[in-house]
This record gives structure tokens, C-alpha cells and sequence, in this order.
């Protein structure tokens, strides 16, 4: 028998086949304890519409985060997405205009989307939210659909920021990590 770290195997057709299926049965057991976030994603989809970059409405954006990239650059990055060809060299000082933080969930705080969006001090972008909560098709399912993905046990951070372009167009973006370092996000820009 040779010996690898984590697997023994017989080096023969019996033997291989063997550690084949070991490998297999492993990597299956070990993606059915990964995290299946595609319900929660799907139900805000519904609501807020796929991924874009209209630059207008609303969009929810699931990716893997980048490693070592900080939650304000992924946010940053799906501000951009979302704006697509409006966000160019010569726009991208009207659309940063407006863009700061304007909440971030503490460490250890307690998970309530809804009243920390309700929350949120800065005058602009607590003019924005209830384009997110109120202002929509089917408000209701809108704010279950925030809820199960913002209030997720596995939403290690949540940051949201205000967007817009200083004058007819104003928005919110919120971005929450997931313990298995992907990242949801939700845009809304209106005029």
C-alpha cells in the first residue's frame, strides 16, 4: 500500500477504482455541507431583478468575493457593474459624488435589516430606502426577501451606501458577506 496524506490506496485496477470512489464519495459529502444560498438569492431576484448595468432600477449581484478584497471595493465594483457604460473616465467623478458608507453592521450586533435600513442617519440615503422597502411591486415579499439574506446567520458583513449621481439620480446599495466569502448585493437608482 502507498500512502498519501488523508487517502490510502492499492496501486492496482481493484485498488484505484477504490480510491477513486473514496475521493468522489469524499468531495460529494463534502459540497453537501457548503452553503446553498440560490433560494434566498432568487427570492430577491424576484423582486429587485437580476444582475444589470442598466445604471437604472434595481439589481442583485451573488459572486464570490475576491481574496483579500475588502467589502467596501467588492461594493465599489457592483456600483460600477451596475452603472456599465455610464461609468466612464469622464462620469466617474458625478458618480462618486455621492458614494459613502452610511451604516455597517457592528460585529456581534443583532440582524434586523429592515430597522437598520429605518435607521440609517445620513439624510440621502434615508431618502433612498424606501425605494428598497416601500416604493415597489409586492413591498412585502420585498422585505422578507431583505430579511432572509441580510438577517442570515452567515452574514458576517453588512455595509450599505449611498449612491447617486448628486442631482436627479439617487440610490442605495447594500452588500453583505457570507461566511463562505461570497458576497449579495442589492442596487436601486432611481431619478
Amino acid at each position: 500500500m502507498n500512502h498519501i496524506p488523508g487517502l490510502l490506496f492499492e496501486l492496482n485496477r481493484e485498488g484505484t477504482k477504490i480510491a477513486f470512489n473514496y475521493i468522489f464519495n469524499l468531495y460529494n459529502e463534502l459540497m453537501s455541507d457548503t452553503k446553498n444560498y440560490t433560494p434566498i438569492i432568487e427570492a430577491l431576484e424576484k423582486i429587485y431583478g437580476k444582475r444589470s448595468s442598466t445604471g437604472f432600477g434595481s439589481a442583485v449581484f451573488y459572486d464570490h468575493s475576491k481574496q483579500n478584497a475588502s467589502l467596501s471595493s467588492i461594493a465599489l465594483d457592483v456600483y460600477k457593474l451596475f452603472m456599465g457604460e455610464k461609468w466612464k473616465a469622464e462620469t466617474e467623478s458625478t458618480w462618486m459624488s455621492t458614494w459613502k458608507l452610511v451604516y455597517e453592521r457592528s460585529p456581534g450586533k443583532a440582524a434586523d435589516i429592515l430597522n437598520e435600513l429605518n435607521n440609517i442617519q445620513d439624510a440621502d440615503a434615508k431618502r433612498s430606502v424606501p425605494l428598497l422597502t416601500e416604493l415597489i411591486e409586492n413591498a412585502e415579499q420585498g422585505k422578507l426577501a431583505l430579511a432572509a439574506a441580510f438577517n442570515h446567520a452567515d452574514i458576517s458583513q453588512l455595509q450599505v451606501y449611498n449612491v447617486g449621481d448628486g442631482e436627479a439620480m439617487s440610490g442605495i446599495l447594500l452588500c453583505g458577506l457570507f461566511s463562505d466569502q461570497t458576497v449579495c448585493s442589492v442596487i436601486c437608482l432611481m431619478d
